[in-house]
């Protein structure tokens, strides 16, 4: 039989700070590798976003692999049990009784488990760690603010990925998705669509809520963080390898979407 859910801003692992203010738990969870924690649930829904280390996490009879960067959404009640292959630093943002709800206009969109596994809801949960690491005398405010409209792109998201989507434009997410580095044209794409490129453009800004271009350069700043995270490799390897012109380009366009370059991203990560 299930053990009794989990009090509100309580885990399994060790708690290295916390902060509360009204309708929201923050906390920041360390866990040795090799723990194996057996199944359990919390009382409150939460979002968990692994800033480094990597564990395998079961629930519902699936297995998901969690790495760095990687953002999950937890359902109160759900039973799910881990297995950490390494240190794992991870940052909770709890919402406590009936603010979620209250938060979900889209009714639904939040009853069950949820990875989201880039773009720019991952990044806002980011910078709210940022304030939570660093706060100052406007950091409620600013916490506030960043996780509404963290709430607001993932309901979008999800809304886009549904069934209303035509099957020739998720083949070009799917594509953009595959070949962000590749630097692909508008032209390109849409031979491959078999759509016309105004239509093409229209379309995908209508339903994803951001361009063509928008949603490559998310994708290449999602890979160039998790390089940062995992891997020692120079930024100019990392540059490259995403896509971007030089790492002058690369250092430009990830800190104008994160608030960081990607050194200091890489230093404040680790630590």
């Amino acid at each position: 039989m299930p053990e009794l859910p989990l009090a509100p801003g309580h885990y399994c692992g060790e708690t290295v700070r916390n902060h509360r203010l009204s309708g929201f738990i923050l906390s920041e969870t360390r866990y040795p590798a090799r723990l194996k924690i057996p199944s359990h649930s919390h009382e409150n829904a939460y979002f968990c976003l692994i800033r480094q280390g990597s564990y395998s996490e079961t629930y519902g009879g699936r297995v998901r692999e969690c790495r760095a960067s990687t953002l999950v959404f937890h359902p109160p009640g759900e039973q799910h049990c881990e297995h950490f292959h390494s240190p794992v630093f991870s940052f909770n943002v709890e919402f406590e009784s009936g603010q979620l709800q209250a938060l979900d206009v889209r009714r639904g969109l939040f009853d069950s488990c949820l990875e989201v596994g880039s773009g720019r809801g991952v990044w806002l949960v980011f910078q709210l760690y940022r304030e939570f690491q660093a706060p100052d005398q406007f950091s409620d405010l600013a916490i506030r603010g960043l996780i509404y409209e963290a709430i607001a792109v993932i309901s979008r998201s999800r809304v886009s990925r549904g069934g209303s989507v035509p099957a020739w434009l998720r083949r070009v997410r799917d594509l953009l998705e595959e070949r962000f580095s590749e630097g692909l044209t508008l032209e390109e794409i849409s031979r491959e669509a078999g759509v016309h490129p105004v239509h093409l453009a229209t379309e995908f800004r209508r339903v994803f809520r951001c361009t063509v271009g928008e949603f490559v350069r998310s994708r290449r700043i999602e890979y160039a963080s998790k390089q940062l995270l995992c891997s020692n490799l120079p930024l100019v390897d990392i540059a490259l390898n995403a896509g971007f012109a030089d790492q002058s380009h690369f250092s430009r366009t990830f800190k104008r979407a994160t608030g960081l370059s990607p050194a200091v991203f890489r230093a404040l990560n680790r630590a």
